[in-house]
């Protein structure tokens, strides 16, 4: 017995099976084991082995080509629909405004899944999960969102509300039952607010049926299939289980927007609203300034309250974004700092008076103020 038939008939009788019982997770894998086993000796087939594994990494079974997405699992007691799909024509069509090494991160991600048959012919798993931790607002889930769009494919949101049982061993049931039917249809998986069923196994309040869904997970994500892929999102990542951390082939912290980015979204969202060419790029950096710290969904936030008093009120733009940071008259440093900062930007284009209006103090204050520059 040649090399080749010792290899095919070690994996091909567990091919078979997993073919018939539907596993399409179990027979990826011993497709790629195959695969690996006859590169030396018969490239061709391996090859062939390669590009099916390719394709169906890329579009998924034929269920799914067809368009034929079967519900997503219910809950047995409560006839809840456990998860939503999303398709990707309802999805985010642009990336977020991210900083630039996240941005390079994303890219670096979708460039594998684009080319998983490169990898593959090569013996390399390509990425398949993702784990994106940051503060609330800062775009996690909008990001999850981009990247099944830029997939094409589904994305099925685990909803906790209908998974989290007070049955034990109910929770880590219902979560199985998500992650196999993610698995299925070659989806997107979102686990959002990963930390509520991925909790530190050591939590001494726990009775024990975290770390039963903790475990599962735990055996889900290290044979994760290389044609779905799943995305987790934690505003608190102190709380997870170490061993979490080590089964996603990328952490990547979502943090709050720098100077630039803040710039962008306010350029985006206040542009037909504020003239960027005359005075509004301007504004647009002092304000970006002064919402330091603030996450991307407050920048948003703020932009459409400012158009609502635009439209609504009839305000000055520029007034009316002065006005939405709700400074107090009392804060006499910040009000300064701003007078600074317009002086600045604008030099001999802004007045005293028109720096009064925008500031709400007095022309002798604005004076006091801008005093200051002339002294640093």
């Amino acid at each position: 017995m040649d090399i080749v038939e010792q290899v095919v008939g070690k994996y091909l009788v567990d091919l078979v099976t997993a073919a018939l019982e539907g596993n399409s997770q179990r027979a990826e894998v011993i497709a790629l084991s195959l695969s690996r086993s006859l590169r030396k000796e018969n490239l061709i087939v391996a090859k062939k082995i390669d590009d099916a594994l390719s394709l169906f990494s890329l579009r998924g079974s034929s269920a799914m080509r067809g368009g034929d997405v079967p519900p997503p699992p219910i809950d047995a007691d409560t006839h809840a629909e456990m998860a939503k799909v999303i398709s990707p024509a309802n999805l985010t069509l642009s990336l977020p405004i991210l900083n630039l090494e996240t941005e390079v991160r994303i890219k670096a991600f979708l460039n594998e899944r684009v080319n998983v048959g490169k990898l593959i012919e090569n013996g390399i798993k390509p990425s398949n999960s993702l784990l994106f931790v940051g503060l609330p607002g800062t775009g996690k889930t909008m990001l999850a969102h981009y990247i099944a769009r830029e997939l094409n494919k589904n994305l099925v949101v685990l909803d906790l509300s209908a998974s989290i049982s007070s049955l034990l061993g109910k929770t880590g049931h219902n979560l199985k039952k998500v992650l196999e039917y993610a698995k299925k249809t070659s989806a997107v998986l979102l686990l959002d607010e990963f930390d509520a069923i991925a909790k530190r196994r050591d939590d001494s309040t726990d009775l024990g049926e975290i770390k039963r869904v903790v475990n599962v997970l735990l055996m889900e994500l290290e044979e994760w299939p290389v044609s779905s892929v799943l995305i987790a999102t934690s505003n608190h990542p102190e709380l997870l289980d170490r061993a979490i951390w080590r089964r996603f082939d990328h952490s990547i912290e979502v943090g709050v927007p720098e100077e630039k980015q803040r710039i962008l979204l306010l350029e985006r969202d206040l542009g037909s609203f504020v003239n960027i060419e005359k005075e509004g790029g301007g504004i647009i950096v002092v304000i970006a300034k002064l919402l330091e710290g603030k996450s991307a969904a407050d920048v948003i936030k703020f932009c459409n309250n400012v158009k609502r008093k635009i439209i609504l009120n009839e305000q000055d733009p520029i007034e009316a974004c002065f006005n939405e940071l709700d400074i107090d008259k009392s804060e006499k440093k910040t009000r300064g700092t701003i007078c600074i900062l317009l002086k600045q930007h604008f030099g001999a284009k802004i007045t005293v008076r028109r720096i009064a209006e925008i500031t709400k103090l007095s022309s002798t204050a604005v004076q006091h103020h801008l005093k200051k520059i002339s002294h640093e």
